[in-house]
């Protein structure tokens, strides 16, 4: 069950670009939809929490920084990072440089929760990461790259690697699903509101009722749900194993960009799906080493 709340967090994630696309077209801009997103998943989860159980919206001051953690760093920070991957940097190359984290998860997984590095998973780290180079293009044409975009771009795979040790963290103090996922989109909703330009997303979102739509497309399918089923499935599997699960989120993205807006299907995403899928079945076989 577990794997498969963990791969369901990465297709649902996989329809992120399509909804970001969507409300792009009104002139948002990328860091404005991730505090949209963020703000109005926390607003949703609180009101449910408040309404289905209480209790739920209670943590202990001294766990605070678990969702600091998960929210300022891991989410607010790794957005921040990934979009000035991408001023600087092709498409491409910020993907590439993002899918670097299942790398930082196995090393913060061994180093804080002992979690063995085997040959198997990094057989499998590996295939992601050849995956994840064909499937974004990269090799099929000129590429820019700097010192600061590379910079950017792993520092955007390590804060994405952290949500998966931030999160076990709390876990492991004993909070919920629903709790983790409120408080990790609360504290980033606080850490980014100071940076969007609120006059006009208040003109956009009264002019352009269609906006709506896809804003909750955007909070509920590729937010609420993927968050709270890998932080689910985190609860019973090792992090390291959870990273490359949900590396299956660019095969998706490729697929919906291919079927809705009739991107070309070409060899190399062809292979590097291949190679991502392989790594999900290499992560289910029974193996020690």
């Amino acid at each position: 069950m577990s794997t498969f709340l963990v791969i369901l967090a990465g297709v649902s994630w996989g329809f992120l670009g399509v909804f970001l696309r969507q409300i792009s077209f009104a002139k948002v801009s990328a860091f404005e939809v991730c505090t949209i997103r963020a703000i109005g998943t926390a607003l949703v989860l609180g009101i449910i929490l408040a309404v289905w159980r209480p209790r739920l919206l209670r943590i202990r001051w001294r766990d605070l920084w678990c969702f600091l953690g998960g929210g300022c760093v891991s989410i607010f920070l790794f957005n921040f990072c990934y979009f000035l991957t991408l001023q600087r940097t092709s498409i491409g190359v910020a993907v590439i440089l993002l899918y670097t984290s299942p790398v930082f998860v196995a090393l913060l997984a061994r180093i804080f929760f002992r979690e063995p590095l085997t040959r198997q998973k990094i057989l499998a780290i590996l295939m992601v990461m050849i995956g994840c180079v064909l499937v974004s293009g990269v090799c099929g044409g000129q590429q820019s790259l700097t010192a600061t975009g590379i910079l950017t771009g792993l520092s955007s795979g390590f804060c994405y690697a952290l949500y998966s040790i931030f999160g076990r963290c709390a876990q492991q103090r004993g909070y919920s699903t629903p709790t983790i996922t409120f408080w990790n989109f609360a504290c980033s909703a606080l850490a980014s509101c100071a940076f969007p330009r609120w006059g006009f997303l208040v003109q956009t979102y009264t002019q352009q009722p269609s906006i709506w739509l896809w804003t909750a497309l955007l909070v509920g399918v590729s937010t609420i749900l993927p968050y709270c089923c890998y932080t689910a499935g985190l609860a019973r599997m090792e992090a390291s194993r959870a990273a490359v699960l949900v590396a299956i989120e660019p095969v998706v993205g490729a697929i919906a960009g291919i079927i809705i807006y009739h991107e070309r299907l070409s060899l190399e995403t062809l292979c590097g799906s291949a190679f991502i899928l392989g790594a999900l079945f290499v992560q289910q076989i029974k193996y020690r080493g």
